[in-house]
């Protein structure tokens, strides 16, 4: 005869939301303290370039029109220069953002003391402009540009200057790619402004010229953003930490469910030892102490019916007695009794 059991499962839903939250952060900790905190620094590494051609002027000095990189050319027979750039940049990890690029031609006159001459005069002048350019998860930015720029327009503007002003200013034309964005990397927390240029340079108003490149041809590194270390005692801590936060949360948990199944055992089985005592109040007769059954032979039943059965066979009372964790229910009729015993442990 078993009834419903009312059991209020609130306190062990408040124990295991708490042990639950305590593993979590446990886990937290350990993945924390056992990932890779190595992380590597973002590098960019650069090889641009940059070819050119020299288109002369229709003269009968030269064979061909056209003359190649790295020589010395007569600055009046120059028409026009033929210029290639190609900007190769590679990072170390993937990087995803916005890039834009422009082509600026610069006059200068400076005055003639060597290298720490100063400039009298500067203009710049844009001769491109990209439109803003997106890349996603990407490890190379690679384009190139071809430009042609007129020598004369340059040289005749820095002549006027020099004349109107009586300078003997050395004149200096460079056309530069210069190339700015924004990226983004997983492991690097902030925005990384990207820049690099790339230089072709040219004297104006002399006799005979010769260019000058100024690019990182030579695969340069640098470090665009270093990736946050993390402290290695910092690291063990959290190890150490989410570990025991872990080993307690398992054994809260299980001390939680068995203490919580002794509970719920336990007030099954007081609700169906109390249900019994009232239903069969007036002829239960509950005693302190377990009756003295020597000599008497004894025989359990298996439950509450057949002992009834017995009782309106003998019209004997029925004892009740409780002991640790057992409730029984005995009828003695002389040299006999019969027995039922409710047991905590049936209930677990």
């Amino acid at each position: 005869m078993t009834g419903q059991i009312h059991y209020d499962y609130s306190k062990r839903i408040l124990v295991m939301i708490l042990v639950f939250a305590c593993a979590a952060f446990g886990a937290f900790l350990c993945i924390l303290g056992f990932a890779p905190h190595d992380k590597p620094d973002l590098v960019q590494k650069t090889n641009n370039k940059i070819d050119y051609t020299v288109k002369l002027k229709p003269n009968e000095y030269f064979d061909k029109d056209t003359l190649p990189s790295g020589g010395k050319y007569i600055a009046n027979l120059i028409d026009h220069f033929n210029i290639e750039y190609a900007n190769n940049i590679a990072f170390s990890s993937p990087v995803s953002g916005d890039y834009s690029y422009r082509i600026i031609a610069t006059i200068s006159a400076d005055e003639s003391k060597g290298a720490n001459s100063v400039s009298y005069w500067s203009r710049d002048y844009e001769l491109f402009k990209s439109d803003k350019i997106t890349v996603s998860n990407v490890q190379k930015i690679n384009f190139s540009r071809s430009i042609r720029v007129k020598y004369d327009t340059y040289n005749e503007m820095l002549r006027k200057f020099k004349k109107q002003y009586a300078l003997t200013a050395n004149g200096r034309l460079k056309i530069s790619l210069i190339l700015t964005g924004d990226l983004k990397s997983e492991n690097v927390t902030k925005d990384i402004p990207l820049k690099s240029s790339m230089d072709m340079s040219v004297q104006l108003t002399q006799q005979a010229v010769e260019v000058k490149i100024d690019t990182d041809a030579d695969n340069s590194e640098i470090v665009l953003a270093s990736a946050q270390k993390l402290d290695e005692d910092m690291l063990l801590v959290s190890r150490i930490a989410g570990m025991v936060l872990i080993v307690v949360a398992l054994i809260a948990g299980y001390t939680s469910h068995y203490v919580g199944k002794i509970k719920e055992a336990s007030a099954e089985f007081d609700d169906n030892v109390r249900k019994l005592l009232s239903a069969y109040d007036s002829i239960i007769v509950d005693l302190k102490f377990a009756p003295n059954l020597s000599g008497i032979k004894t025989s359990e039943v298996n439950d509450f019916d057949e002992l009834l059965d017995v009782y309106n066979s003998v019209h004997m009372p029925i004892n009740h007695y409780s002991g640790k964790n057992t409730s029984t229910f005995v009828i003695v009729d002389g040299k006999m009794a019969w027995k039922y015993v409710i047991r905590l442990s049936d209930y677990k």
